[in-house]
């Protein structure tokens, strides 16, 4: 999983990053919207953390949200009060955890919830990327060359490589998608539903048209592509 940073206070972000790093968590510390929008272009983030306190806080997230992946979790850092969480959720973040020097640990843990969470509460039900589409309310996977239905974790699985195109998708942000844990025995999982989704694939590639792939990026995670 890879967590990008928006926050001005030093100490806040040295502290935050160290929690996240501890249980594994990639972190990357942005200074302006704009250069974190530029660096999701080669991969996407699983969640975006800001703090509101940041300056012109209201601007930040309306030129963000846009911007994210539909999996991208928005989780905005603060001092809690009722006034500033609602202010926050009004704004389009999907979450608001309270900054405590005492539990770093807890604002880690709500971050991985609410990244869970995102990848599994995805709404769009007709994806298309080149000539194949994936139906994820039928969980059927089609092209000009007929159908496929999908099991639950292939289709899990389709949908984040289809919401995600010609990008890298995280084996961490796989392994909570399909399993709600990172581990090995979920890696596994991740592996063989990459192999059944492979044949699928290629199984409704028609002659002369694009044929999409899941590309093994090693070290990190899959890519759709053709």
């Amino acid at each position: 999983m890879k967590i990008a940073m928006l926050m001005s206070d030093r100490g806040d972000q040295v502290r935050i990053a160290t929690a996240l790093q501890g249980q594994g968590i990639e972190v990357e510390h942005f200074e302006t919207p704009d250069a974190l929008i530029a660096a999701q272009g080669e991969q996407a983030f699983s969640a975006v953390l800001l703090e509101d306190a940041t300056p012109r806080f209201g601007e930040r997230i309306a030129s963000l949200q846009p911007q994210l992946s539909a999996q991208t979790a928005l989780i905005v850092v603060g001092e809690g009060g009722a006034a500033n969480m609602s202010r926050a959720l009004a704004l389009g973040a999907d979450d608001y955890a309270i900054d405590c020097d005492l539990a770093p640990e807890h604002l880690v843990q709500r971050a991985i919830a609410r990244v869970s969470f995102k990848l599994r509460g995805s709404v769009r039900s007709l994806l298309k990327v080149g000539a194949y589409t994936l139906d994820a309310q039928q969980g059927v996977l089609s092209s000009p060359n007929g159908q496929a239905p999908l099991t639950a974790r292939e289709l899990t699985l389709a949908r984040a490589l289809f919401e995600q195109p010609h990008q890298i998708v995280d084996n961490e942000q796989l392994c909570l998608a399909l399993c709600e844990r990172v581990d090995a025995s979920a890696q596994r999982a991740v592996k063989q539903h990459v192999y059944e989704l492979r044949r699928k694939l290629q199984r409704l590639g028609a002659p002369g048209r694009e044929v999409l792939r899941i590309q093994t990026i090693y070290g990190r995670g899959y890519r759709l592509a053709s």
